[in-house]
């Protein structure tokens, strides 16, 4: 470690690297809270106003997008059913039916505790333990990825809420949609039947906007006009969470932050799988009394802890061995280029300074994403309060708009609209539109780690993987979570005996 390191936290202490963070943070959570903006799209725009800023203070500014655009789709997603990003559709589950119980800014106070103490844990980690995570990302090759993609996959169990054959369809269904496109080791489109707009693949911006905000508009448009989703008139203005709450949380908490620091260094992994990871271990832990599926604030806590968790590790594989490990990671890594700096541990030896500075920057970004999600959320919040018949026209027209501008195209916005409509009944015939975002989110990870395990390994995938510890390991959790997915649970066996017993006791019957 450089002995200098805690010094270098002082360079971000002046009012321009302040600044920077101040309108990051700003400008990211509420592109982030929009349904088909991004934090990419946020990034990429800032890179030309960016380029009469010092080195440090512009990639402190793209980081600060970067760490609050994750945690601001969860306003759309917790408020209205309508995740911002990609990164809160699992937080749309929980926080969105913890709203319809009017218990609105207790979520979000658990959301904004949860994010902004993992993006702290994930900054020290990126801070203090950068070089041995990195090297520790490239043992993870075409298997490792093929099984991490597998292991998210077994989350489709969790969210079924008991519907599994049902959730097992429509995680097939999402798979089945992943195909779609133009084959990138082959070139050959497959299942395009024709229609320009399936050849660049289904995105998931219009999969996620459609199957949760557009068809929370349509649910919306079909509610009692007058009405709130909350059904409260006005708001608590607590905007710190309890200690009651966060005792209650602690261990969903804990276990969210793990997930996200470890999914975060994993290549191509980050926080669209991190958080659905996080929130089928969460539902394995359940206990009787909880409710998941109807309101349970701990698989809220796990989910945001999750996403915002990923931030920091995620840069560790860029800033160390010039590898980005997703699209925001990409950007950034194409805004140190613009400014002359080359990452890779070359960056370390030259520019200490500068890179350093920028850690802690994103480090001290998180601190002020607290404070001003805190005043933001107050402004958010009101829209709960709005009448069903008004939010309900203005999420489809939002929704229209979001993807439009995400996708620059208007066949991406026929896609939303499909999937809205099937997102919109397959809710009420129990198809759960989680399992299908799950199989289209995976599917790509696990057919390209699958294609180029098999290449590698020459034929023989067995013999591959009997190499690689890492590989077994995974292979051993995957099947270990398949065996407990699949056993029933002794808290709903409780539950259902519960159940029997009052029907038994309501009828009569002995």
């Amino acid at each position: 470690m450089d002995p200098t390191l805690f010094g270098y936290a002082l360079n971000v202490l002046t009012v321009p690297n302040l600044a920077a963070m101040l309108a990051g943070t700003t400008v990211g959570l509420v592109i982030g809270a929009i349904p088909g903006l991004s934090p990419p799209m946020a990034i990429a725009l800032l890179i030309p106003l960016s380029f009469g800023l010092p080195p440090e203070t512009a990639i402190i500014l793209m980081v600060s997008v970067y760490a609050a655009g994750i945690y601001g789709g969860s306003f759309s997603a917790i408020l209205l059913r309508a995740p911002g990003t990609s990164a809160s559709a699992a937080s749309a589950i929980e926080g969105y039916e913890l709203t319809k119980r009017g218990k609105a800014m207790q979520a979000i106070r658990i959301s904004t505790f949860a994010s902004v103490v993992g993006g702290l844990v994930s900054g020290v980690a990126l801070l203090l333990l950068a070089p041995p995570l990195a090297r520790a990302s490239l043992l993870f090759g075409p298997a490792e990825m093929f099984l991490v993609a597998i292991l998210g996959l077994t989350s489709i169990a969790a969210v079924t809420f008991g519907k599994l054959f049902r959730g097992l369809l429509a995680g097939l269904a999402g798979l089945y949609l992943s195909t779609f496109g133009v084959d990138n080791y082959s070139g050959f489109p497959r299942y395009t039947f024709d229609y320009i707009g399936f050849e660049g693949g289904i995105g998931i911006l219009s999969a996620i906007i459609g199957l949760f905000a557009f068809a929370q508009g349509l649910e919306l448009c079909q509610a009692h006009a007058a009405g709130t989703i909350s059904g409260v008139d006005r708001l608590s203005w607590n905007l710190f969470p309890r200690l009651s709450e966060i005792r209650y949380t602690r261990w969903a908490l804990l276990r969210g932050w793990i997930t996200g620091l470890v999914m975060g260094i994993i290549p191509a992994a980050g926080a669209s799988v991190a958080q659905w990871v996080a929130y089928g271990w969460e539902i394995r832990h359940a206990k009787p009394g909880d409710q998941f599926g109807r309101g349970e604030l701990k698989g809220l806590a796990a989910t945001e802890g999750s996403n915002n968790g990923v931030t920091g590790t995620s840069l560790i594989p860029l800033f160390i061995l010039g590898i980005p490990g997703g699209i925001s990671a990409a950007v950034i890594f194409g805004a140190l280029m613009i400014h002359g700096l080359q990452p890779g541990m070359r960056l370390f030896r030259n520019n200490p300074e500068v890179i350093y500075t920028i850690m802690w920057g994103f480090l001290f970004a998180n601190i002020v994403m607290g404070f001003v999600a805190a005043l933001l959320a107050r402004v958010m919040a009101y829209l709960t309060l709005f009448p069903q018949g008004v939010l309900g026209p203005m999420i489809l027209v939002f929704s229209v708009i979001g993807t439009y501008a995400g996708a620059n195209n208007i066949h991406a916005v026929w896609i939303m609209i499909g999937f809205g409509v099937a997102g919109y009944y397959g809710q009420r015939w129990g198809f759960s539109p989680a399992a299908m975002l799950l199989g289209l989110i995976l599917g790509p990870i696990a057919e390209n780690g699958f294609r180029d395990m098999m290449v590698v390994a020459r034929g023989a995938p067995f013999a591959y993987l009997a190499g690689r510890p890492i590989a077994l390991v995974l292979l051993a959790i995957v099947v270990m979570v398949l065996f407990y997915a699949v056993r029933p649970k002794k808290w709903e066996r409780l539950e259902a005996d519960s159940a029997v017993a009052a029907e038994t006791a309501g009828t009569g019957k002995t």
